[in-house]
């Protein structure tokens, strides 16, 4: 009996003396509250008055920037045909005139000739041309290409020496000229039978 009483004393004395003391908060429990904070309110200062919005004054020495589409425009200024070309301050012209382009023999060939293309751009930016010569079918019977250079200034010219090409058919041939990629339009090329 005596065995019996001590071990229930032995087994109450910690609850007992853990009865008077409140129980412990744990880190993560819902009974852990966080600190207060005093945010108070925020102090402002003198809010601005009321002004008049005023527009700036353009600038008058303010330009168009140089990389704009209108300046990196290209445009053909002509396009000449001829066996020999002199040089001037004006471009290459043709040192006789040759208004025609001949074809002669059993099948058609032509003659030796140059085209001089010139082309003008403001911004003076080197690019890839090509120059086709359609014939009355818009069948391709020529082509060449290559690099248009402007060093001198806006304005460039590119020539290309046509070597004899057989042809099917004479009459109204076009030469068609693409600048960077672009087609700038064709020009009139008249073919016809030379004698034999």
């Amino acid at each position: 009996m005596a065995r019996k009483l001590l071990l229930f004393v032995a087994v109450s004395l910690p609850w007992v003396a853990l009865a008077g003391d409140p129980p412990p908060r744990l880190k993560g429990t819902k009974t852990e509250r966080a600190p207060r904070l005093d945010l108070g309110v925020p102090k402002f200062g003198e809010l601005p008055k009321d002004q008049p919005l005023q527009t700036a004054a353009p600038d008058e020495k303010q330009t168009a920037p140089s990389g704009s589409r209108v300046d990196e425009s290209y445009t053909v200024v002509r396009v000449v045909h001829g066996k020999s070309f002199t040089r001037g301050p004006d471009g290459a012209r043709p040192a006789a005139p040759f208004t025609v382009v001949t074809a002669s023999g059993d099948p058609l060939v032509t003659e030796r000739f140059s085209t001089v293309v010139r082309v003008k751009n403001p911004a003076k930016k080197n690019t890839r041309i090509e120059v086709a010569i359609l014939d009355p079918r818009t069948d391709t019977v020529m082509e060449a290409q290559g690099e248009l250079r402007f060093p001198n200034g806006p304005e460039a010219e590119w020539q290309v020496d046509w070597d004899p090409t057989t042809l099917r058919v004479v009459g109204e041939f076009q030469v068609l000229v693409r600048v960077g990629g672009n087609p700038l339009g064709t020009t009139p090329l008249k073919v016809v039978v030379g004698p034999k």
